[in-house]
């Protein structure tokens, strides 16, 4: 039966091209579609665990309840931070990060700027004397990241765009102190870094925390603590899931709050969420279409072949045997055709995995809900392409089989009448 279902492709050759084909290209577009979405999601949590969250951030409690105003009543002070420090080591935690975050005006003046203005920025400082738990290594940077002593301002390059900075030139910050006071210094700019996090790269400076510290009066208190667990995304996502019980468990023993990078970027996961949802959706019905496509196809070449049919059931063949014999058929087309589509769709992914496609030409400086530059890369799934492959191969057999279906019933010798 095989083999004869093998003979008919090459028997129909043109009707087996123009249906693989139709096959190939709702594989191959199933699968670059998949890989996309995949590729943004990644990317978009490598910069908020890279650039923005870390894995676990360590507050005072009630700063976190007040995160978008950055309120500068609730502190670390410097006898919890040291006790914090050495739970957290006892632990086996030493990738945390010490940190003071507070919101902040820049204001630039026309020469050597293009104009005077202001924007507001997040000021970020942070401490030195602790391995570094963000990314920030890895952004490109114009001029010197900040070091310890240092009095400068690193800024993000889209900041920079934005005011027409340059390495040299000097800003005004104006950012409340410890008990609220305003404080208002002027720093030059020493370095600018493009993270690759659209959030970060519009709207932070950076800052060494000592300088920070002598300029606002903060006594050694912090904000956070920022803790990391590698660089690895989805390792590092469950690596966050088994330690924040410890360090929660360690926050509350020193009346903190801790709170997983899902926690702090709540808003942002549910956005992406949402919109994975909706391009899933997209991907599906792309891929119905082709399915739909390939079923008018099948249903087609089955009509076609009315008189095999009636022959074949003449010669004593029984219906099973000719449905079976069909979907065999419509099954070899489907694998043809998604070897084809795999093949091209692995190809297009595999190469925008290592060099991306750039948007920008169409998204501009759109927020588009993700963590993400204008330039995206895809994350080729090899469970998913075989997932995709499998069920159109399915779809083409169920599609033959449904098809004949109907030429199998009735009188054999009203089919044989009208050959």
């Amino acid at each position: 039966m095989l083999k004869i279902a093998f003979r008919n492709l090459f028997r129909y050759r043109k009707r087996t091209i123009i249906t693989s084909f139709a096959i190939c290209i709702g594989i191959a577009i199933g699968i670059f579609a998949t890989s996309l979405l995949d590729g943004v999601d990644l990317e978009s949590n490598r910069n908020l665990l890279w650039n923005e969250t870390s894995s676990i951030k360590i507050f005072k409690k009630g700063w976190f309840e007040e995160i978008e105003s950055t309120p500068i009543e609730y502190l670390i002070d410097s006898d919890t931070a040291n006790s914090l420090e050495k739970r957290l080591t006892e632990n086996g935690i030493t990738s945390y990060t010490k940190e003071f975050i507070e919101n902040s005006d820049v204001s630039f003046y026309q020469d050597p700027f293009p104009s005077t203005g202001s924007v507001q920025a997040k000021l970020h400082a942070l401490d030195l004397s602790t391995p570094l738990s963000y990314g920030y290594e890895k952004g490109e940077l114009q001029g010197s990241w900040i070091s310890p002593g240092s009095e400068g301002a690193v800024i993000g390059s889209k900041l920079a765009y934005d005011i027409g900075a340059d390495i040299g030139y000097y800003i005004t910050i104006q950012t409340k102190g410890k008990g609220g006071f305003l404080q208002a210094f002027d720093v030059p700019i020493i370095g600018i870094i493009a993270t690759g996090n659209p959030v970060v790269d519009s709207g932070t400076i950076f800052f060494d925390y000592d300088f920070i510290n002598d300029i606002l009066e903060l006594d050694s208190s912090y904000t956070s603590f920022a803790i990391s667990f590698g660089t690895a995304v989805n390792d590092n996502i469950e690596m966050t899931a088994q330690m924040l019980p410890t360090v929660t468990q360690i926050a509350s023993d020193l009346d903190l709050d801790a709170h997983s990078w899902k926690d702090i970027a709540a808003d942002i996961i549910a956005l992406s969420q949402s919109k994975s949802g909706g391009s899933s959706f997209i991907i599906f019905f792309i891929f119905i279409i082709a399915i739909v496509g390939v079923t008018n196809t099948m249903v087609m070449a089955m009509s076609e072949r009315k008189n095999e049919i009636a022959m074949l059931r003449s010669l004593g063949y029984k219906p099973y045997y000719i449905k079976l014999l069909f979907s065999i058929e419509g099954g070899l087309i489907g694998v043809f055709g998604s070897l084809i589509g795999s093949i091209l769709g692995l190809l297009i992914s595999l190469y925008l995995q290592t060099n991306g496609i750039d948007l920008s030409s169409l998204i501009g400086d759109m927020n588009i809900g993700y963590r993400i530059n204008a330039v995206m890369y895809t994350e080729v799934s090899f469970p998913i392409v075989i997932k995709i492959s499998l069920l159109a191969i399915g779809f083409c057999a169920l599609a033959a089989f449904l098809a004949v279906r109907k030429s199998t019933s009735g009188e054999i010798a009203e089919q044989m009448r009208s050959i």
